[in-house]
């Protein structure tokens, strides 16, 4: 799962300007998601991924976990849970930003046998840094651990590539006997601290010398070394001959913040809003998934998917017989639906209800209402890079064919007497994986202002995927049963669990320049400070 990656910053979606070649080895070779909706925010999909349930019904639908909020998510069995069940070995690499306050809430208590990364939302690229702002001043502590240790060796080396070598030693390691469940989240592309936003090795930056903007060019760095490291770990898994039983999955966790204090600078052109709307820039998540397993394919779809969908999903294709799960689960079992190409087992898909800000997204089959608005309307418009400006590289699908990944692949599947992707068959996946929005529909269109106006948008997004046509006055009736829907997903909001940071005591100069649990007293170097944090539970009634 990647952060904060834009729709048009892989170049199976149709832009030149950033290659992708690893990436879309995979693409062209599996099955392209176009149709896949994640939340807006991190660590809501997060959740969502992990639960297979819906933020409103864990009361994470709410701003991402702050380093210093003594909250996490609640108790319940998760993804890897439902693996190991099965006899996986689980394993952990990147990102967690489902909280640490308490150490049972870490990734190594909550089902994966190890964790190599970070656990707030994000840490700068070399020094595992992160910063965070509150009511009492700025505090600042390092965040890489091994486990529960942290890993100061690490510093000065480029986050991507630590944990590309991780995974690569997970899976030189790995015994093969045993199945691996390989979670794989990548701080690239997101953001780090102020000031150093965007960080890459220069090297790297230099190629993109054709960008214009020097943001965007090392952006576009950030997530070229982010395909190497999607070449590199393909090609570990074909040299072990794990690669012929494999399935890989490729995620954005929500859209990029093209603009915002944490901007990063990517896009989601043609698709309107970033990252926190509820626009398809924000939930339209790009994704694929590959494995030999797979039939008719490579191919497009355009099966409705929620990122919910995966728990289920995966337990089924491990083996488990998905029907039998919690029946309060959100997410529907679509391993059928994507070997065989069958019709989606989704017909509507809850985008979010936020309570506090008071707004809300629906899909069902072709229709989507948008209610209410983030930050008064300023990500309400159309952002980023469209990749077609002049003196850009032309696309090479020479280069997708003998990268790292498309040449494991190809020597994974010709094993198999499998079918691989021709060069010449590229352009074809490329333009059908493409949104194309008519400039020239704008002036028919009946724009959408929720922000301004009060009012509700309604879109038929299979046809205006951009969101440019608001039918609600049209298509009145669809409105109210779309609105009834809301209404009765409302009725089972369990209310968002954010809570007031706990600066004093999180404070990482207390523990030894780390983010830490620092709600577990056992850990406690001061008897002040656990007596604070007791406090802090009693006065918030925390129980996570």
């Amino acid at each position: 799962m990647e952060n904060t990656l834009g729709w048009n910053d892989v170049s199976f979606h149709g832009s030149d300007q950033i290659p992708t070649p690893n990436i879309d080895a995979l693409a062209y070779n599996g099955i392209i998601l176009n149709n896949h909706y994640v939340q807006a925010i991190c660590t809501p999909s997060r959740s969502a991924l992990m639960t297979g349930r819906y933020p409103i019904h864990t009361g994470m639908q709410g701003y991402p976990i702050l380093a210093a909020e003594p909250r996490g998510l609640p108790d319940g069995k998760i993804l890897p849970q439902y693996l190991k069940e099965l006899g996986y070995v689980t394993r952990a690499i990147g990102k967690w930003h489902l909280g640490f306050h308490r150490k049972e809430l870490t990734p190594t208590f909550r089902g994966f046998d190890s964790h190599m990364g970070y656990w707030s939302g994000f840490v700068s690229y070399y020094d595992y840094i992160l910063q965070d702002t509150y009511s009492e001043g700025e505090f600042s502590g390092f965040d890489l651990r091994r486990n529960l240790t942290s890993a100061w060796d690490l510093v000065g080396r480029y986050a991507t590539d630590v944990f590309t070598d991780e995974a690569v030693r997970l899976i030189q390691n790995h015994d093969v006997r045993d199945p691996l469940f390989l979670y794989m989240a990548h701080l690239a592309p997101h953001a780090g601290n102020k000031g150093k936003l965007l960080e890459a090795p220069q090297s790297v930056i230099n190629k993109f010398n054709y960008i214009a903007d020097p943001n965007r060019r090392s952006y576009a760095a950030m997530v070229s070394k982010l395909d190497e490291s999607v070449g590199r770990v393909v090609q570990a898994l074909q040299r072990r001959n794990m690669l012929q039983t494999s399935i890989i999955i490729f995620l954005s966790d929500n859209g990029a913040p093209t603009v915002g204090v944490f901007r990063n600078w990517g896009s989601n052109w043609p698709l309107r809003g970033v990252k926190e709307t509820l626009w398809e820039g924000g939930v339209k998540g790009l994704g694929l998934i590959w494995s030999p397993i797979l039939h008719q394919v490579p191919r497009v779809s355009h099966q409705l998917m929620h990122i919910t969908d995966w728990l289920p999903t995966l337990y089924s294709a491990a083996g488990g017989d998905a029907s039998q799960m919690d029946s309060t689960l959100d997410g529907v079992d679509q391993w059928e639906s994507l070997v065989y190409n069958l019709v989606s087992r989704r017909e509507e898909v809850l985008v979010n209800i936020d309570e506090k800000a008071r707004n809300a997204a629906i899909r069902l089959h072709n229709w989507k209402l948008v209610v209410g608005s983030v930050r008064n309307g300023a990500f309400d418009q159309y952002f980023g890079d469209s990749g077609d400006e002049p003196f850009i590289p032309p696309y090479n699908a020479t280069a997708v064919v003998h990268s790292a990944a498309g040449v494991a692949i190809g020597k994974t599947l010709t094993s198999n007497f499998l079918r691989v992707t021709r060069e010449e068959d590229v352009p074809h996946l490329r333009s059908a994986a493409t949104i194309r929005c008519d400039p020239n529909s704008t002036f028919h269109s009946q724009p959408c202002n929720p922000a301004e106006t009060g009012e509700v948008c309604l879109y038929d997004v299979e046809n205006d995927p951009c969101e440019r046509n608001n039918l609600a006055r049209t298509y009145d009736h669809v409105v109210r049963h779309l609105r009834r829907l809301l209404v009765r997903h409302r009725a089972r909001l369990v209310p968002q669990g954010n809570l007031p940071a706990d600066a004093y005591a999180a404070d990482p100069r207390k523990w030894n320049n780390t983010w830490t649990f620092w709600t577990d007293c056992t850990f406690s170097p001061d008897a002040n400070l656990c007596a604070a944090t007791r406090e802090v539970k009693r006065v918030y009634g925390l129980t996570n």
